[in-house]
């Protein structure tokens, strides 16, 4: 199968394409080496503003971890809500490090425009798996994990 017809290699690629905007827009973000358990750091405060809304907090501090996940508006196999998928350890290490998620539902094209954005922090996430999902044993090797509609992160009318 060619890169090009893999659905975790477009997956990936949609995944990168998106933290790319990310971290275009949110210019307090730098990002990691690849080597850490998230995306990016943030290099200065980050406050909330009217294109990158946070809930449960009110600032992300400067040397805060932030993983950026990413969800399609609506998965075109199954015509439902895109899901965020989170490797419990991965969230483990967020949470130890008082990090936050940056949550985007994008379109459903392989650009991967942003819809909406929003931070929140590790630990409250931890929370909505607990009510709205639990964490799972994959064959990938890479540990259990769990997914979330982006309904649990947005209003529908903040996305639709």
């Amino acid at each position: 199968m060619s890169g090009s017809q893999d659905p975790l290699a477009a997956a990936k690629r949609a995944g990168h394409n998106a933290e790319h905007h990310v971290l275009d827009a949110v210019g307090e973000l730098e990002p990691t080496s690849g080597e850490e358990h998230w995306d990016a750091v943030a290099e200065t405060a980050i406050f909330p503003r009217d294109d990158l809304p946070f809930a449960g907090l009110c600032v992300v501090e400067a040397g805060l971890p932030v993983e950026i996940k990413s969800a399609m508006v609506v998965q075109t196999t199954a015509q439902r809500r895109g899901r965020y998928k989170l490797r419990e350890s991965q969230h483990e290490a967020l949470v130890e490090r008082r990090g936050v998620y940056c949550f985007l539902v994008c379109e459903p094209r392989p650009a991967r425009e942003p819809i909406a954005m929003k931070i929140v922090p590790a630990r409250s996430v931890g929370g909505l798996v607990d009510a709205n999902a639990s964490w799972r044993d994959e064959l990938d090797g890479r540990g259990r994990k769990a997914q979330l509609a982006w309904s649990n992160i947005f209003d529908p009318t903040e996305v639709e």
